[in-house]
């Protein structure tokens, strides 16, 4: 029997990369998806998959940074489906402004070179909508959604949550302090509402993917990559498919005893 029968999946970021993965193996396993991505094509894009391999899909653009668009995805989901059993918060950004990856990358190449050690110099110089934005799109929306979601599931048979943060957020992460910071609120963020919202038959919890295969990953630096693999055991990156399984059993009845843990595919980058 498909592990996701009957229910509803919301997906947010579902338009590419690990969203999409998600988004198409919870089709797979039974479930009907609210594809949800700020960019409408990409969404409806995958939305569109899914229905041609024969599943159930709706595709809805938000921007997940903004609660009333938010609580417009859900309200389309409520009148589609009627009910939210799973949501899949997924959606968030990475890059640096040029002028920031600009400095990270001769920052770092001076070092490699065996120039004199120095800071980075990028937190130094983020300015506040930068770090704003990163913040906003990751935690805010991983809120709004969360929110938006458990008002429906605290009214019905309770339902799964599965939140997506970053090996960043164990690790750290040079450069990118704004990404790691949010990443990082959003574990305990995680935890907090697994506490409160457990005896109500929903639960809470959280992956922190290492270095995966998406377009997100494809502009890093060359030299940001390839000192990820040096660091990384298993001497590869991972691929949407293989966050999407760990996804898949988070929000299955076979992880019917697990909420408010981490769990991080990372092939050993931080243990």
């Amino acid at each position: 029997m498909a592990k996701l029968a009957g229910r509803v999946a919301v997906v947010t970021g579902g338009g590419s990369g690990i969203g999409r993965a998600i988004a198409r193996r919870f089709a797979a396993e039974g479930a009907r998806v609210a594809v949800a991505d700020i960019a409408r094509d990409a969404a409806e894009g995958v939305a569109a998959e899914i229905r041609k391999a024969g599943g159930g899909a709706i595709a809805v653009a938000t921007d997940v940074a903004d609660s009333a668009q938010v609580d417009a995805l859900f309200a389309r989901v409520l009148a589609e489906w009627k009910t939210v059993d799973v949501l899949s918060n997924n959606a968030g950004i990475g890059e640096l402004s040029p002028t920031l990856r600009t400095r990270l990358e001769e920052s770092a190449m001076g070092m490699l070179g065996g120039g004199p050690r120095r800071s980075l110099g990028v937190t130094s110089r983020m300015d506040d909508a930068e770090w704003r934005r990163m913040v906003e799109i990751h935690l805010f929306g991983t809120f709004y959604c969360t929110r938006a979601a458990l008002r429906i599931m605290e009214e019905g048979d309770g339902g799964a949550i599965v939140n997506m943060a970053s090996v960043a957020a164990l690790a750290g992460i040079p450069g990118a302090a704004h990404y790691g910071a949010a990443k990082a609120g959003i574990i305990g963020f995680t935890k907090s509402v697994a506490l409160e919202v457990g005896s109500g038959n929903i639960r809470v919890n959280v992956i922190a993917p290492g270095w995966i295969d998406t377009p997100m990953t494809a502009d890093a630096p060359p030299m940001v990559q390839q000192m990820v693999l040096m660091r990384t055991p298993l001497g590869r990156t991972g691929q949407p498919e293989e966050i999407a399984a760990v996804a898949l059993f988070l929000v299955s009845d076979e992880a019917s005893f697990l909420t408010g843990q981490v769990v991080s595919p990372n092939g050993g980058y931080h243990t």
